[in-house]
């Protein structure tokens, strides 16, 4: 037995709990930032947008920098992981007080906490990748995700209960306070953590990295798998500041809609997550991620006419469930697909999605802005590029 072998047991329960722990927190602070934001700072459809632009935007700068940060700093990895997680934690944790600093406060804090996160993901891919074995990958994170899914209902559901017995303004202090605790709880158990494999440093530069991503990017299958899903999360994020404040203006919703569409998605994320992580071992994964699309695009026209809390409880079952299958499938092809080079893969996916997906939020909420013929028009753009993907994904989505 090897020394990842003995370990790992140990390692899986730190490791587990941690991501419960950050699931729980996370579960609130990110999934109420945008209606704190309307609620609490006021902030209309376009500054929601800058908002979320910033928060791309924060991945993109993340990756860039992370790779090389990562690779000169490989044999440290796992501190760079707990450094940057618990940045991404706490800042996430600390937008719920940016009505006690300045309301441009929630900017600041959502760039730091997806700065953080960007660096900390990809540390965190890179040493889970050498713990966990290729043919255990889909069982060992599905169970996992249906932990952490599980925990962010939790969250949810007592974040709901306070909203129902505090009026709004108190509901945003008391909910950020616990999401702040738990982030620094889950910050602390992440320290436990150690690296199972050592890995060598590589003195890499922005310039050498340029060169090594276009090496790996040569690879047919890398070049069109980060194509595809580039593309993909352009037209996904189109609306992507729009959810929330459609809800709350237009539907006239509240807290509560938010929480338990949330909690509903998350349900059904984490059954998707038991059945497609046992069907995967029988299935082709280039089948489940291309079919994956075609549920996942009728989202955007669905939510239209979903004008009840009923109607949108329903709607996020669907989603859930849609995007399990893809989010499972993709976190393997992300691991797996560059072998060796995984970094260089998972680094520049993060850097170009980001790019695409704070570009098309900007460019949604922008035109959004002008009236609500143009708002709705950015859902149904979404659904009709979400629904051409799938035609890409079967034509050039390599098996793995």
């Amino acid at each position: 037995m090897n020394k990842v072998e003995s370990a790992w047991s140990t390692y899986y329960r730190i490791w587990a709990t941690h991501s419960i722990l950050y699931s729980f927190s996370t579960s609130i602070s990110i999934t109420y930032y945008q209606a704190y934001a309307i609620k609490v700072l006021g902030f209309s459809v376009n500054e929601i947008g800058v908002t979320t632009f910033l928060n791309l935007a924060a991945i993109s700068l993340g990756n860039a920098i992370g790779v090389v940060l990562l690779n000169r700093a490989r044999p440290r990895r796992v501190l760079l992981w707990k450094i940057f997680a618990s940045l991404n934690l706490i800042f996430w944790a600390l937008t719920g007080f940016s009505d006690l600093v300045a309301s441009y406060a929630i900017y600041i804090f959502v760039f730091i906490a997806q700065f953080g996160g960007a660096i900390g993901g990809l540390a965190y891919s890179d040493t889970i990748a050498d713990v966990i074995p290729r043919s255990r990958a889909v069982e060992v994170f599905g169970k996992v995700n249906a932990y952490t899914l599980s925990s962010s209902v939790a969250g949810l559901s007592i974040a709901t209960a306070i909203f129902l017995f505090l009026n709004v303004r108190e509901a945003y202090r008391v909910i950020y306070v616990i999401s702040l605790i738990t982030a620094v709880i889950s910050a602390g158990v992440l320290y436990l953590v150690t690296d199972l494999v050592r890995r060598e440093s590589i003195k890499l530069s922005l310039k050498q990295f340029y060169k090594k991503a276009s090496g790996v990017i040569s690879n047919a299958a890398v070049k069109h798998y980060t194509m595809f899903v580039s593309l993909f999360t352009f037209f996904v994020n189109i609306p992507g500041a729009l959810w929330n404040y459609y809800i709350i203006k237009v539907f006239g919703g509240t807290e509560m809609w938010i929480s338990l569409n949330t909690i509903s998605s998350s349900l059904a994320n984490a059954i998707g997550n038991y059945v497609f992580g046992r069907a995967s071992s029988k299935a082709s994964y280039k089948r489940i991620l291309a079919c994956s699309t075609i549920p996942i695009s009728l989202v955007p026209l669905l939510f239209l006419f979903s004008n009840s809390l009923e109607k949108q409880v329903l709607l996020n079952i669907f989603s859930g469930l849609s995007w399990s299958a893809y989010n499972l499938i993709t976190g393997v092809y992300n691991l797996y697909l560059a072998g060796e080079d995984r970094v260089y893969m998972v680094s520049l996916l993060g850097i170009l999605t980001n790019i695409f997906a704070a570009i098309s939020t900007r460019l949604g909420a922008t035109i959004a802005s002008m009236n609500m013929l143009a708002m709705q028009l950015m859902f149904l753009v979404s659904f009709i590029g979400r629904l051409t993907m799938y035609i890409i994904a079967r034509k050039l989505i390599a098996e793995i």
